[in-house]
């Protein structure tokens, strides 16, 4: 692109899409004139509650392999996952595990409430608790500034709660001392509130926006100035956001083949974004994560999955989480575990592939992008804090040593252990935020001479 045409930018004089397509333009133009900051980094925090029980996801290759005093490190992309996370296979040159983390400075139980990505002790067994410092997800947010700076999207509220839809204050995340990030339960609201500034500023757009309505009808003429500006090289990357939009056209046509499998569990059926089947508001919340991710509205997407009172219906789970968790139920618990896994990996795999058509730099977003998946309970439905296993998908814009690697620390109070707030401590590390050490630190393993309280270094590039 030649500076006439990155010019032309300047000159666009958009209309009713202004505010979704400012964004995308504004990465363009500064790649255009050779900017290597253009591209930003881009984190999903996948919140599920109940526990990751870390033998779930070990790979069946490396299950007879302990770990004692030294740093397990293997490629992950030379072996099979586990057929629960089969979903994932095609993104094992971008996917890692880390497990043996500790994280006994939180608290145990149902929830660690901030404490999983805060690093202090917080909270009861109904009660988020004091607000003490914001959460890692914030402090990335604030390194990598967007219009929507963080957003937080969620399918329940608190962990022992029937919350659902609406303004959700789930407990998990917080953007300073004091100040809890709000979620947006309800898909249709959220549509609304990231999508629905394009038709506000029209003078022919109705005050409220209709999720029925064709978004495309409002930024027609936009999209063909926009078109005409941008040379064939980033026609790939415009065709793509322009799908991540066309998806996100709520027709009742879409979801047709599903309505008598949903029937029994939505005597209201609808479509996507108002559907009361809690399996379909999680595809609508990622739907709309994913879409914000490539408009540039956003950088950082916090989902809170589940809690501990949903039930996965549509999967054929008679169960909610926590019954799970206590061993109820016609099936085992490993066995419930490994079919919501599955549904979870397809969720995480279909965000992975809208990401990775989306062309950026010499590669794609996805290798921009860090979807990082966790529990808010560690290890089990009651945590112990002794395990916080991650599984992370994308490139992470190639700042950490992670990507097609499966990591594996020494166990908690062994020589070699590391902890979550060494975790968060390299993440910001990595991005921007040259803290010491983030949290509080395990005073059990300091006063035994086991804390190694700082980055992991051997995954800093």
């Amino acid at each position: 692109m030649n500076i006439t045409r990155r010019d032309a930018f300047k000159n666009l004089s958009l209309g009713a899409g202004a505010f979704l397509l400012a964004p995308f333009l504004r990465q363009v133009q500064l790649q255009a004139a050779g900017n290597s900051l253009a591209i930003p980094n881009r984190f999903v925090f996948v919140v599920k509650s109940s526990g990751i029980v870390p033998n779930g996801i070990t790979p069946e290759a490396f299950k007879d392999q302990e770990s004692s005093s030294s740093l397990f490190n293997q490629d992950l992309t030379k072996v099979a996952l586990p057929s629960s996370m089969r979903a994932l296979e095609p993104f094992k040159d971008q996917l890692s595990i880390v497990q043996g983390l500790s994280g006994k400075m939180c608290r145990g139980g149902h929830s660690s409430w901030f404490g999983m990505m805060g690093v202090y002790m917080t909270g009861g067994e109904f009660d988020a608790g004091a607000v003490l410092r914001a959460t890692a997800d914030a402090e990335l947010a604030k390194l990598n500034p967007a219009p929507f700076n963080h957003v937080g999207l969620a399918i329940k509220g608190k962990a022992l709660s029937n919350d659902y839809g609406g303004t959700m204050y789930p407990g998990i995340s917080a953007v300073g001392p004091g100040q809890e990030l709000p979620f947006q339960g309800s898909p249709d609201l959220a549509y609304e509130q990231l999508f629905g500034s394009a038709v506000s500023s029209s003078n022919r757009a109705e005050k409220s926006f209709k999720l029925q309505r064709n978004l495309f009808d409002f930024m027609v003429d936009d999209i063909k100035k926009v078109s005409k500006a941008i040379p064939s090289s980033e026609q790939g990357k415009m065709n793509a956001y322009l799908n991540a939009f066309e998806e996100l056209q709520v027709r009742h046509s879409k979801l047709t083949s599903m309505k008598h499998q949903i029937a029994a569990n939505a005597p209201g059926y609808s479509d996507k974004f108002t559907s009361t089947v809690e399996e379909v508001r999680q595809e609508a919340q990622f739907d709309l994560a994913t879409a914000a991710l490539i408009a540039g509205l956003t950088n950082v997407v916090t989902i809170r999955l589940d809690n501990v009172d949903m039930t996965y219906k549509r999967l054929g789970i008679d169960q909610h989480n926590h019954g799970i968790g206590h061993n109820e139920g016609t099936k085992t618990q490993s066995e419930y575990r490994d079919i919501i896994q599955q549904h979870h990996s397809e969720l995480l795999a279909t965000m992975a592939n809208k990401l990775r058509a989306v062309p950026e730099g010499n590669g794609d977003m996805l290798d921009n992008t860090m979807i990082i998946f966790l529990s808010d309970s560690s290890d089990n439905h009651h945590g112990t804090g002794m395990e916080w296993p991650y599984l992370i998908v994308g490139g992470g814009g190639g700042k950490l040593k992670l990507p097609g690697r499966y990591l594996r620390y020494p166990k908690y109070g062994e020589q070699g252990c590391r902890t979550i707030g060494d975790w968060w401590t390299t993440l910001l590390n990595a991005y921007g935020n040259p803290i010491e050490y983030y949290g509080n630190e395990d005073l059990v393993l300091k006063q035994n001479g086991c804390s190694h309280a700082g980055p992991l270094e051997e995954l800093l590039v």
